[in-house]
């Protein structure tokens, strides 16, 4: 199957599918593991409703999208007949998701490329084919999608951010699209650090320090600027806590596939405070350690990726995340294809996790329901499936670090029989 093929039945699936069936997308849009309050569709019609009635949008704790979001919408909302509104935004998801690919191309492209330049690499990476057909037929991505979550476009100004620093080496518009992304959820916005330090590999200017100063500068300017923005159109500073604060301090207890839900509906009030401290500095903290440990020297060109850096921290950012949802993964799991000659020989656990995963899948909504509908089970039912749904991702991020510093030692010891080698993790 070629390209375009792939390209074209991905885009068909996304369009045609929910406008022939549209309680698709009403049913995901209310389903627990494809939409939570932060990115769910039926909070932006709400927000549609009360604009159209002249109401405070954020006034009720049912809308958490920033203003401009809302504002960019409700313009399409408005534009079209109502008959055929839901299908426009089809379309609109749907050139999301083809955008996302394209960039996942144009990032595996570039990754082999660079690879081969430092290491001895055998074999050729994944065809641009498989790389688009791996993400728009990753059924994560296809239901998160038919749920018009508002995460597809966090998706995709991640992967642009990254795309204009290796492809198009502009660190600056790297910078303004993860501003974007951190406005519409926060998460993408601790992917700066690094961006950054990916950037200062492949930048001629080996100024660290100006390079990190500027990109900082224009990151925080872009999230002034949005922030001043949404608070002419809003009028009122109330979307900053609802649409952020949510986020940091979990106000909106919902089930959903992370670990934050169930811990602080079981935790004392007393030490609920402390937790939230404890779980958000969590969150971030591992960050800098992947950064470092993963950054190209000039001094080892052979050790070090600071685009697996990259990865790795998203990775771990959307287990950690307090409203995560099933396309987190599948992004995540979307980009592992890129590491086929370097990370993926040396990896263990890959058809583990993967029989894990779908286990998983099968049994999470057999479990809500058995909680919340039939009512012959317990919250704890639901919750075992997020404990291995976070095991998933915990599986994946050691074993790819693994696979990582197995190929660096492989590259720094130039060792001949691979098949011979055996190391210890300690």
């Amino acid at each position: 199957m070629s390209l375009a093929a792939v390209l074209a039945i991905g885009t068909l699936i996304r369009v045609v599918v929910p406008s022939l069936f549209p309680r698709i997308t009403d049913a995901l849009a209310s389903t627990v593991e494809t939409s939570t309050p932060i990115d769910s569709f039926r909070s932006i019609q709400e927000a549609f409703y009360l604009l159209k009635n002249d109401l405070d949008v954020y006034d009720g704790g049912v809308v958490y999208h920033p203003p401009l979001l809302v504002s960019l919408l409700n313009l399409v909302n408005d534009a079209f007949p109502e008959n055929y509104v839901f299908i426009v935004f089809n379309i609109l998801y749907a050139i999301v998701d083809l955008g996302i690919a394209c960039k996942l191309i144009r990032a595996n492209q570039w990754y082999d490329e660079h690879q081969r330049k430092r290491s001895k690499i055998e074999g050729s990476p994944f065809s641009s084919t498989f790389i688009a057909a791996f993400y728009l037929f990753n059924p994560l991505m296809i239901l998160t999608n038919w749920s018009h979550s508002t995460a597809v476009f966090s998706y995709f100004l991640i992967i642009e951010s990254v795309v204009q620093v290796v492809v198009d080496h502009n660190p600056f518009r790297a910078m303004i699209a993860l501003a974007v992304g951190a406005y519409l959820s926060l998460t993408p916005g601790f992917l700066v650090v690094p961006v950054i330090a990916l950037a200062f590999t492949v930048s001629a200017d080996r100024d660290y320090t100006r390079l990190a100063v500027q990109c900082s500068a224009i990151f925080i300017a872009s999230m002034a600027t949005l922030l001043s923005l949404s608070f002419i159109l809003s009028g009122t500073p109330d979307f900053f806590y609802q649409c952020y604060g949510n986020i940091l301090f979990f106000d909106k207890f919902s089930p959903n596939m992370g670990l934050w839900w169930y811990i602080f509906t079981e935790m004392f009030d007393f030490f609920t405070p402390l937790y939230k401290g404890i779980f958000n500095l969590y969150h971030v903290i591992f960050v800098v350690p992947i950064t470092v440990r993963f950054f190209e020297r000039e001094s080892e060109p052979q050790i070090g990726d600071s685009f697996l850096a990259v990865v790795m921290a998203h990775t771990w950012l959307s287990f950690s995340k307090s409203y995560p949802i099933i396309g987190d993964l599948g992004f995540v799991l979307s980009m592992l294809p890129i590491f086929k000659n370097t990370v993926i020989p040396h990896t263990k656990f890959m058809l583990i996790n993967a029989l894990t995963l779908i286990i998983c899948l099968l049994l999470a909504p057999i479990f809500y329901y058995c909680w919340i509908v039939l009512g012959n089970g317990n919250s704890n039912f639901f919750f075992s499936m997020s404990l291995i749904w976070g095991g998933v991702y915990i599986v994946i991020f050691l074993d790819f670090i693994w696979g990582r510093l197995v190929f660096d030692y492989i590259q720094t010891n130039e060792v001949k029989d691979r098949k011979a080698l055996r190391l210890t993790q300690i």
